[in-house]
């Protein structure tokens, strides 16, 4: 039986929840939240506020300074995202807050225009893909402020990114990551082979602790805090895994860190690990690039795309739907294996004949 519908809330069909309530001046008002929780939640205070005459309708009365709205979203993103999502979002926070044009406005005066200013001004000193980077959390900050009611509109929609697409979709052939491991200095050899062989994400990889590594099991276990989807999972570990990791030190304490020589942050493995791929001449590769490696080469060895979508962590299908193509030589092969099961030749007996006979049809009155 079907659970009873809450007054106010409504699931949207791509999954996230509408709270939506009348105001005291008898306008309906909607805003989006992720979850059914993060819904109710701010219904709730919204009535609260009405009941106890607190209630402001943000959208008329208050024009929200910039730096509060990022105040606001920070506290959003310490609370709903994982610790290295949130440095990074205050780290590109203070740009948008030292930017002239967004200097001593509000959420609702900066347009798109403005937004488009400072993409112009970033790309003169980064890459289009940190431009990206910077706008995709630009563009939350200003729905989580709308959901907040702090604003009414999102103007880095109407502004184009770089690369709306995903990133490439690049892998290391097996001699390119032979060149990579040659020209690799040693103690960095241990992190790229776990990761090619296991598809954690960076920021999963060096907060790993040896609490989460099962040798039993032969598995670790990605816990749901330091997941990017917020979904704990298991990643089971081959012969390849386990050999780098018998080449670390393993400490007592189950907080210690798996890769404690990075000490947790990509600062002191990023100078090695651009030096070696520049030396082994790889182009367009990237530490994610290792992650895309360990996908591609599931699917090319005949792992079905459930299978690699819940061992990469990803909450849709949708995510790994672009390793699709790299199936179908094997899913051609596959194909072949009827021709060894016909039971009739390209010619099959015709309706009344016996197979193999040389005998006339018999007739269905005799």
């Amino acid at each position: 039986m079907a659970g009873r519908r809450e007054r106010g809330l409504k699931q949207l069909p791509d999954g996230r929840w509408q709270w939506c309530y009348q105001d005291p001046g008898g306008s309906l008002r909607r805003h989006i939240a992720r979850t059914k929780s993060e819904a109710r939640m701010y219904l709730e205070k919204t009535r609260t506020e009405m009941r106890e005459g607190r209630y402001l309708d943000r959208r008329k009365n208050v024009h929200t300074p910039l730096e509060e709205g990022i105040q606001e979203f920070l506290k959003w993103s310490k609370t709903n995202t994982r610790p290295d999502t949130y440095r990074n979002d205050t780290y590109y926070s203070k740009r948008w807050k030292a930017f002239p044009k967004f200097k001593g406005r509000s959420l609702d005066q900066i347009g798109a225009a403005d937004v488009e200013a400072y993409k112009a001004d970033r790309v003169a000193t980064v890459k289009p893909k940190t431009v990206d980077n910077d706008l995709a959390r630009m563009k939350r900050m200003f729905s989580v402020c709308i959901t907040l009611g702090l604003c009414e509109k999102n103007p880095v929609k109407a502004v184009k990114f770089f690369k709306p697409e995903s990133r490439r979709d690049r892998f290391l052939a097996p001699e390119e990551e032979t060149a990579l491991l040659e020209k690799a200095p040693p103690h960095i050899h241990a992190a790229i082979i776990f990761s090619i062989n296991t598809g954690l994400r960076l920021g999963e990889m060096l907060s790993l602790t040896w609490g989460q590594v099962d040798t039993k099991r032969e598995e670790i276990t990605v816990t749901a805090e330091k997941a990017k989807g917020k979904r704990s999972r298991r990643v089971p570990l081959n012969a390849r895994a386990k050999a780098a990791l018998e080449t670390l030190p393993r400490a007592i304490k189950t907080d210690a860190l798996v890769f404690a020589r990075f000490r947790g942050n990509y600062a002191a493995l990023r100078k090695p690990w651009e030096k070696a791929v520049k030396e082994a001449e790889l182009h367009g590769v990237c530490w994610h690039t290792l992650r895309h490696t360990f996908a591609s080469r599931l699917v090319m060895a005949g792992a079905d795309l459930v299978t690699v979508q819940r061992l990469l962590g990803h909450t849709t299908l949708a995510m790994v739907l672009k390793y699709a193509h790299l199936a179908e030589p094997h899913l051609r092969n596959a194909v072949t294996l009827l021709d060894s099961n016909l039971q009739f030749t390209c010619n099959p007996p015709q309706p009344g004949f016996a197979s193999g006979s040389s005998k006339s049809p018999v007739s269905p009155l005799d």
